[in-house]
């Protein structure tokens, strides 16, 4: 045979070539998780921080203040001095940030592994960075593995291995990962790492597989390998099995061998760790950019009639003839028009500089990283289990105030309005229904109804405690040990396939006993209920697995091919044959376990007629109205001739490098027919503490609850009903509910057994119709229930708006049978038709589509691994803390930003306009009123602290009254807060605290006005002093009148930015240093201090700003009452009440 580096394989742009121990020309091993170095993080972050329109819009006006005939700050930049403040706070952040990403990568790259990177070459230890593609890994037991990397031999004899992928997808179960037969029959069985490693050595060949890639669960690759050149080569197909990816780490297994296939950046790790393209932005940073835009507007409008006035003023020819204006040049020669405008208008350009607030988005973003801290730390969201202590999980600030403005909720069922606790409740055979008592959904769906309600049968002393199984049935005795009874057989073979077909890991917990491991809590459940009953699966190797049967005797069952669960399939099923048995010694068998949707199509033509399969059909709809989850197994015999064909075609499609997924569907259907139904599962799932009361709040607080499930339909209404979605059907509700449209592929089927999707679409014409006649008298449906093949026809562009119509007249609307791309496209839709903000919550990997693709995304850390968890924008531990999260946090962030944003437009307005209102009385010259330092100080000092503390703190109510009181939340809904008509009321507040802060003083210390006993008559400087101070003082009331929770660090706040504003007064009028800062305001403190004009000025001008504020609270308050102003009322009448 060749040598590998001699075979010459198809070249493919899709899939590379590995060579086994020979020359890389891939990426090496090294993780960079860091966005800067330390030569380039200066010139990056700024290019970085100056693409931001607003910094490159400051940096623009600090080039004009440094240009001689525009300049209005004697050509000094002064914005810079915030300009920079913010920039370097920023840069800091990111260089922190930074500095922890290198060391965890520094602490990741530099992990030793025991590494072989040449035929016959000793392993060395290296570090993970020096690991390349191609080489042979040794990782040890409890290790972390360095690359992705294909299983070539492990310490178990059949090339087994545990993992456990908790870093990868956050699952804790482990999972088995195995070496193909044909690579152990190769390198053969060693019980020592350097046997393997010398066998490895020898080994030759190319892995042909596709690029690297994010998907965590897949993996096509066929490797042809030899050992000498006295081997044949083979080619092994492998497959997802038989990869160990980066991160996992090494369980129950002393050693194992891969040879590496993806590193790096091109592991699958590091592929799904990228920064994914685009953020989600809220709904009232989208409002800030549009309120910014109008505010530019009004400056440029200001500058332009500004700069026109100007240059009317400065060119009209009774001016020019004042000599004592100086409007002629040197030369004497009549100034241009056209460039006094220019000049001017960039002069007031620079003087209105501050109508764009340039601390806005600092602001905003170190209140929002400081609310997160607060939900993380809130101990409403704290869930204690055992030991461990999980919290809320913000993984975003940017979304905090859209979580106060939800008009859509879209939630899971299983683990997500359940607790994702499998229990074994029931079974049926042949029709027969095993299991007594009832389910707690059931329990609460009759208390609903007002149905009288059976206590549950005692369970026997002496019965059987097996974990996750829930189940008496005083007749299984009888079944199980009497042979000749008519269902012996059927449940002894039924409760055989349990615990043979699934990919369950055994392993002893610390007492010793055999627990299950799975990556489903149903699969696990359905084991453990095998278990109970006798048939105990103990062990899996890579010929198959043992199972312990209810004698006590051991079977081996040998596994010849898996079909694996997928998504499409929504089936797992086993061919297997049983040896040691001398009755089935050689028979073939296929065992199918599935949704019944799927396996009800596969059964044997015949076998459908029978009474028993009616039956069967019954009690699939019991248990489902029950809120079990149900399952079918069925299986049959396979001749010899049949498997033998059939087997070829599966390993060709086995070995396939391009689309094998697929392939083995395509095998797969042609063998899972004319089955046998063996027997149904019914699985309880429980609901969750406190699922009820929280919808209802929600519902209260006009957000309306949508649930999205793969569930049955009984099931589906069933908890629906449970949890207070949908109505109960009873004497006293009947006259509340209105109509319950529902959509089944069941009502709709023709009589080939397809949907019949004209009638259906009809139908939705018909009902959508109805819906706009409902709206019009002000009536809506109780509630929609639509299947996934109903919902199918209804996400059709062509039919999309009559969906739209019918369900966004309901209550409530339950999906049921939908897949997870059928979960995101509802969200995609009702998000761009009705321009609504929604939310996602789920727990599992098919919940992310619709997690992702909501305005705001809720992952619950539940049993089906941290796939949601790890995708969304705040994550939780149980449903019930979403009322907390919207109710309490998201309204309160929502009020809170949209206040601040307000607030930072306006208070720029009222520090402006006074050098405007200059203009007006002094010919537009272009003359400053504020000292510079003091002016620049002005959004990063003296009105910035008060309201940050209003944005982080402010309570408007109570968490228990937020609670007792979700009417409140509709403040969000109809976007209260931040809106053009409140936005224009603070602007015209804004208007008329400056119009006051400058025209009081104007009038009264100006033009020549002596206010002082030392006879001088007052500057321009000490006019702008005065106003300038009135600024400060008038802004941060504002601030205490928003307030509604006045603590001591909202005084802190105003008393730290008044004082402020005094040091820095006395600094730059000298009184603190022995030189001269500013001759502007040189030894102005005491003349302005020691006048009591001043202190009525201040009085008059502050009082006249703010009292009209104030009246027009009072009003509102009394006479137009809001929602909010109700509830403290109330609040304040209870308060009063206790104190007598």
């Amino acid at each position: 045979a060749n040598s590998s580096s001699e075979t010459e394989l198809p070249s493919n742009p899709d899939t590379r070539q590995v060579q086994v121990l020979g020359p890389s020309s891939f990426c090496d091993n090294r993780v960079v998780t860091s966005h800067y170095t330390a030569l380039n993080f200066v010139p990056k972050n700024l290019l970085e921080q100056f693409t931001k329109p607003a910094n490159v819009w400051f940096l623009f006006l600090a080039v004009l203040q440094t240009l001689p005939r525009v300049t209005t700050t004697g050509g000094f930049p002064t914005i810079m001095l915030p300009l920079v403040v913010i920039v370097c706070a920023n840069g800091l952040k990111d260089a922190i940030e930074d500095y922890r990403r290198h060391k965890s990568d520094r602490d990741e790259n530099n992990r030793k592994t025991l590494n072989m990177v040449a035929p016959g070459q000793r392993e060395s230890e290296v570090s993970w960075s020096n690991v390349h593609v191609g080489n042979i890994v040794v990782v040890n037991a409890n290790e972390y593995v360095p690359a992705d990397m294909v299983l070539i031999a492990s310490a178990h004899p059949e090339g087994h291995v545990n993992i456990e992928t908790a870093n990868l997808d956050g699952e804790t179960n482990l999972k088995v990962k195995q070496c193909h037969p044909e690579l152990v029959s190769l390198l053969g069985a060693h019980t020592s790492v350097e046997g393997a490693i010398e066998q490895a050595g020898k080994l030759a060949g190319v892995l042909v597989c596709e690029n690297p890639n994010e998907f965590l669960y897949t993996f096509v690759g066929t490797l042809t390998a030899s050992l000498g050149s006295s081997e044949v080569e083979k080619g092994i197909p492998l497959g997802a099995d038989n990869i160990i990816l980066r991160g996992s780490k090494v369980k129950q297994v002393h050693w194992l061998l891969g040879l590496v296939v993806y590193t790096g950046q091109e592991s699958k790790i590091m592929m799904n760790s990228r920064e994914k393209k685009g953020r989600k932005q809220s709904h009232l940073e989208k409002n800030v950019g549009t309120l910014t835009g109008a505010i530019f507007g009004l400056q440029a409008v200001l500058c332009l009639i500004a700069a026109t006035r100007s240059a009317i003023f400065d060119t009209s020819d009774s001016n020019l003839d004042l000599t004592y204006l100086n409007l002629h040049s040197g030369d004497r020669q009549t100034p241009n028009g056209f460039v006094v405008f220019a000049i001017r208008f960039l002069n007031f350009l620079i003087l209105f500089s501050n109508f764009i607030p340039i601390s806005l988005l600092v602001s905003v973003s170190m209140v929002k990283l400081a609310q997160v801290f607060l939900m993380y730390c809130s101990n409403d969201m704290i869930y204690r289990i055992d030991e461990e202590v999980i919290h809320c999980m913000p993984r975003t600030s940017d979304l905090n105030e859209e979580m106060g403005q939800i008009e859509y909720v879209f939630s899971d069922k299983t683990g997500t309005l359940t607790c994702n606790k499998m229990d074994f409740r029931k079974f049926a055979v042949n029709g027969i229904v095993y299991g007594e008592g009832m389910t707690e959904i059931k329990r609460n769906v009759m208390l609903k109804m007002g149905q009288t309600i059976e206590e549950p049968p005692p369970r026997p002393p002496a019965a059987k405690i097996t974990p996750h199984v829930d189940l008496i049935d005083r007749r299984l005795d009888d079944v199980l040990f009497t042979p000749s009874h008519p269902q012996s057989e059927a449940v002894n073979t039924f409760l055989l396939h349990l615990a043979v077909n699934h990919e369950v890991v055994p392993e002893a917990d610390k007492s010793g006993n055999l627990a299950y491991s799975a990556s489903s809590p149903d699969e696990a459940a359905l084991c453990y209920g095998g278990m109970h009953f006798g048939y105990k699966f103990l062990s899996r190797d890579s010929s198959g697995i043992e199972v312990e049967l209810p004698d006590g005797k051991i079977r081996k069952v040998k596994v010849l091919a898996n079909l694996k669960f997928n998504s499409s399939r929504k089936r797992s099923s086993s061919v297997l044959i049983r040896f040691e048995d001398e009755e089935t010694a050689g028979k073939v068998w296929i065992y199918t376990k599935g949704a019944d949707s799927v396996v009800w199509d596969r059964l044997e033509p015949t076998c459908k007629e029978t009474p028993e399969l009616k039956l069967s059909g019954c009690v699939l709809k019991e248990m489902a109205e029950d809120g079990l989850r149900t399952l079918c197994l069925a299986g049959r015999e396979i001749s010899q001739d049949e498997f033998v064909t059939w087997f070829q075609r599966y390993n060709d499609a086995s070995c396939a490098t391009e689309k094998r997924t697929e392939k083995l569907d395509a095998v797969a259907d042609e063998i899972e027919v004319d089955l046998l139904l063996h027997g149904i599962t019914g699985i309880e799932d429980r609901l969750q503490d406190g699922v009820g009361e929280t919808i209802e709040k929600m519902c209260a607080a006009g957000i309306k609850v949508w649930m999205l499930t793969g569930d049955k339909v009984e099931t589906a209404i069933n908890i629906g009903v449970a949890t207070g979605l949908l109505l109960p059907d009873t004497d006293a509700t009947r006259s509340l509910k209105g109509e319950r449209p529902i959509f089944t592929s069941e009502e709709f089927e023709a009589k080939d057994g397809d949907l019949d999707e004209a009638r259906l679409v009809e139908a939705f014409q018909k009902v959508a119709q109805k819906a706009l006649d409902f709206e019009k008298k002000g009536v809506m449906f109780e509630g929609l229930v639509i299947d996934g093949k109903c919902l199918q026809v209804a996400l059709a562009p062509e039919h999309e708006k009559d969906f739209v119509a019918i369900s966004t007249r309901c209550g409530s609307v339950v999906c049921c049978r939908v897949s997870p791309k059928q979960k995101g496209a509802v969200v995609r839709l009702i998000k761009h038709e009705k321009k609504a903000i929604t939310l996602a919550i789920g727990d599992g990997a098919n919940d992310c589509n619709m997690i992702q693709s909501a305005d705001v995304g809720v992952g619950i850390r539940g049993l089906e691994g941290l796939q949601a968890f790890n995708v969304c924008d705040y994550g939780i531990a149980q449903f019930r803390f979403l009322q907390s999260l919207l109710l309490i946090h998201g309204r309160w962030c929502y009020r809170r930003v949209g206040i601040l944003v307000n607030y930072t437009f306006y208070k720029n307005i009222v520090v402006v306009l006074p050098q405007y209102f200059l203009g007006i009385v002094s010919g537009f010259s272009g003359q400053k009123l504020y000292n510079d330092l003091l002016y620049q100080s002005y959004n990063v000092v003296h009105s910035m602290l008060p309201i940050m503390l209003f944005g982080i703190f402010d309570q408007d109510v109570s968490k228990e009254v937020s609670l007792q009181h979700p009417e409140l939340y509709a403040a969000g809904l109809q976007n209260e807060y931040l809106n053009p008509k409140v936005s224009l009321s603070w602007i015209a507040s804004g208007v008329w605290h400056a119009m006051c802060i400058f025209f009081v003083p104007y009038y009264t210390m100006s033009n020549g006005n002596v206010t002082n006993g030392d006879g001088k008559a007052n500057d321009i400087w000490l006019l702008g002093t005065v106003v300038y101070l009135l600024v400060v003082i008038v802004v941060n009331l504002m601030v205490v009148l928003e307030t509604c929770f006045l603590s001591w660090l909202t005084c802190f706040g105003l008393f730290f930015s008044f004082f402020w504003w005094i040091f820095e007064h006395a600094l730059v009028a000298g009184d603190l240093t022995s030189s001269i800062v500013t001759t502007e305001l040189n030894g102005s403190t005491q003349r302005l201090f020691g006048s009591p004009m001043l202190w009525l000025v201040v009085l008059t001008s502050a009082a006249l700003a703010v009292l009209v504020d104030l009246q027009l609270k009072g009003i509102r308050c009394v006479w137009f009452p809001s929602v909010l102003h109700n509830v403290q009322g109330q609040v304040l009448e209870d308060m009063r009440r206790r104190r007598k």
